[in-house]
């Protein structure tokens, strides 16, 4: 598949069937996770791939004020979290921009494309309970979950993708 296509496939998932996913296939998309590029080549992200009880746990952290049902049925949950190095914190704090943010989102990306690639479907949750995913994974020092995405086959048609026009995005300038 080429990138175009797994852009026009990949799409925010909310109903999976109960077919579990394999390893082989999780450990694919971590690969193409694990390629992305980072400032300074920090790499500060870990993904924890969770199923079962611990997986029934976290969907229930992203299920504040009765969103996010959908986690319930989605047979794995990787939640992911950043570590910011030092160079991060001072980036931040000089030039007032989340650098570890920025190459999570780009790793996470890279993650759900391939997902889409393999034919799963992946919805991005930032609607969280990050302190108790924190402690249900037992995350190190510093170690802060940010996300967490649904990963599964999915048990829906993908819907029509509304997007604004690319006059609209973007300015062409001389």
């Amino acid at each position: 598949m080429d990138v175009s296509k797994a852009c026009e496939s990949r799409f925010s998932c909310r109903k999976y069937s109960r077919e579990d996913v394999g390893n082989g296939l999780i450990e694919q998309c971590l690969e193409c996770a694990r390629l992305a590029p980072s400032a300074l080549n920090k790499q500060p992200w870990k993904f924890y791939v969770t199923r079962g009880e611990l997986k029934a746990q976290i969907a229930k952290q992203t299920q504040l004020f009765g969103a996010n049902a959908f986690t319930d049925e989605a047979p794995v949950l990787v939640a992911v979290t950043v570590k910011p190095r030092l160079a991060d914190k001072m980036a931040d704090k000089i030039k007032h921009q989340d650098f570890s943010s920025i190459d999570l989102g780009i790793a996470v990306q890279s993650f759900c494309l391939k997902a889409a690639e393999l034919g799963l479907g992946t919805c991005i949750i930032g609607w969280v309970n990050a302190k108790n995913v924190d402690k249900i994974l037992g995350t190190s020092l510093g170690e802060k979950t940010k996300l967490v995405i649904s990963l599964g086959y999915p048990a829906c048609e993908q819907p029509p993708k509304r997007r604004k026009s690319t006059e609209e995005i973007a300015v062409y300038l001389s």
